[in-house]
């Protein structure tokens, strides 16, 4: 064998070596990406899945994104999960640091898609998702001791989460919190950003937004309340409950270690709206990561975006 295809040789296995590395270290068992998790009851709000770790007096909680399914993903063709959130990714860093608490979206059991489940649809508000979510969290607390508690919220759960904390019962234990994906403005102010700043969108995506900010402008008298017809894979209940919610007017009021995620194009929320929040409350305990995508797809993108949250949950909490 010439040099040269021995050094080609091994070029070769170092590439697939690390390739193989990368995979393992993001993988996880699609049949049982919850390996130890409990299925806990607290009627009359339904599930809470916990993470218990009896090395740990510390729980993180994750209030998962937007979505008509159960919050760990459904289970479909009986073979492997789709998973939609930041849960599992954040379990493969932390889990041996920390029990984790996900609390369940309304009556929704594990595994399930609600999508044409028209009793999901009239209960799926942002009223109603924070009494569920305060009523399993207080009840789950009252029960467990923890020296430290993160709050995690990705998207939807980062909209509720201030909110959350303003009601919890423990909140003086809260050490830490982590917002993905939402900043401070209200929904409305964000579309606004989007519609009259991303001149790269497509047309179609440009009229949705120009839709809904015509819809739900607070000027508009004819309110739009329906849940029994879709709108844009929600309901027009669902967004008149969301959309003029706006985080910054609760992160005012709080002091505490708080990371802001952003993806500089995220074509959801702006990340101007996190960027208002590190512009206007510049002496809060606030720190801000800004990465260069939507939200992370490569195996890259995605180990180093956990592994950074990761570390930041463990310097502060």
């Amino acid at each position: 064998m010439t040099n040269m295809k021995i050094i080609s040789r091994l070029i070769f296995i170092f590439v697939i070596t690390v390739l193989l590395n990368s995979c393992l270290e993001f993988a996880y068992n699609w049949e049982h990406p919850y390996p130890g998790m409990e299925i806990l009851r607290y009627p009359p709000n339904g599930l809470i899945y916990s993470f218990p770790n009896e090395e740990s007096d510390k729980v993180i909680i994750i209030l998962e994104e937007t979505g008509r399914q159960s919050v760990l993903g459904y289970f479909y063709y009986e073979k492997m999960w789709d998973i939609p959130g930041f849960t599992v990714q954040l379990l493969q860093e932390l889990r041996n640091e920390y029990v984790f608490l996900v609390p369940e979206k309304l009556e929704r059991l594990p595994g399930y898609d609600y999508y044409k489940e028209m009793e999901d649809m009239a209960n799926y508000t942002a009223e109603n998702l924070l009494e569920c979510y305060i009523e399993k969290i207080n009840k789950y607390l009252s029960d467990h001791e923890f020296s430290s508690i993160v709050l995690v919220g990705f998207d939807e759960g980062a909209r509720l989460m201030p909110l959350l904390y303003e009601k919890m019962n423990d909140k003086d234990k809260v050490s830490a919190m982590v917002s993905m994906g939402c900043g401070g403005l209200s929904w409305y102010e964000a579309y606004n950003i989007l519609y009259s700043t991303r001149t790269w969108f497509s047309q179609e995506r440009l009229e949705m937004i120009n839709d809904i900010l015509t819809t739900f402008n607070p000027e508009n008298n004819e309110f739009q309340g329906s849940f029994e017809e879709e709108y844009y894979d929600l309901t027009y209940q669902y967004f008149n409950s969301f959309i003029h919610i706006r985080p910054f007017d609760y992160y005012k009021n709080i002091n505490i270690p708080i990371l802001f995620v952003h993806g500089e194009y995220d074509i959801y929320q702006p990340y101007e709206s996190t960027e208002y929040i590190q512009e206007n409350l510049p002496e809060k305990p606030f720190d801000y990561k800004y990465f260069p995508w939507s939200y992370p797809e490569k195996y890259a993108d995605i180990i180093q975006f956990r592994k950074e949250i990761a570390k930041w949950i463990l310097d502060h909490s």
